[in-house]
């Protein structure tokens, strides 16, 4: 799998890019190889159907992110969370949790999973032919030592996978019955 450009980084007041002290939070694409298709303007939609095996550390796997979840009624996934962080001062009333799950995501084991991709795509203007590939979104987590670490999430899977252009560009998607296993 390969993690595209970042897709959104959190900010907060000072303009760094961290979501709580010493860590920073970016949300990037895993363009999925091999699961794609061509559609042709914009209205016009083509099944895009496959699947992608890959090894990652799983949110699901620090205790603190599942209490937090269920206590602040966070949404399902890397998008839920994400947003969930950035939403006015939860990255700061909220740090020391925040914190303590990025460490416990980050040394967590990797587990195997598997996208099974199976939505509509749209181009996005008419006319115009665009080639689509899947992709899973998933949280790059960056500690201040610079170690890298990517989380993926089984929950949510039509919020968390979609479909790109060439250039990284969401396409318009409908029907996602996508699905995260491990």
């Amino acid at each position: 799998m390969e993690l595209l450009a970042n897709e959104q980084q959190l900010s907060v007041a000072n303009g760094t890019k961290t979501s709580a002290e010493g860590w920073k939070v970016t949300t990037k694409k895993g363009r999925i190889s091999g699961v794609g298709v061509s559609v042709s303007g914009s209205g016009a939609y083509a099944k895009m159907r496959g699947d992608f095996s890959f090894t990652l550390k799983r949110m699901e796997s620090s205790k603190t992110y599942n209490k937090m979840v269920k206590e602040y009624n966070i949404s399902g996934g890397v998008r839920g969370f994400f947003s969930w962080i950035g939403f006015g001062t939860n990255a700061s009333t909220h740090k020391t949790e925040i914190q303590e799950s990025f460490k416990e995501m980050a040394s967590s084991e990797d587990v195997e999973g598997t996208v099974d991709i199976d939505m509509m795509v749209s181009g996005q203007y008419p006319n115009v032919q665009v080639d689509a590939s899947a992709y899973i979104l998933v949280l790059q987590l960056t500690d201040k030592q610079g170690n890298e670490t990517s989380v993926f999430s089984n929950n949510a899977p039509a919020d968390n996978t979609g479909a790109q252009d060439a250039s990284g560009n969401n396409l318009p998607t409908s029907d996602n019955n996508s699905t995260i296993d491990i």
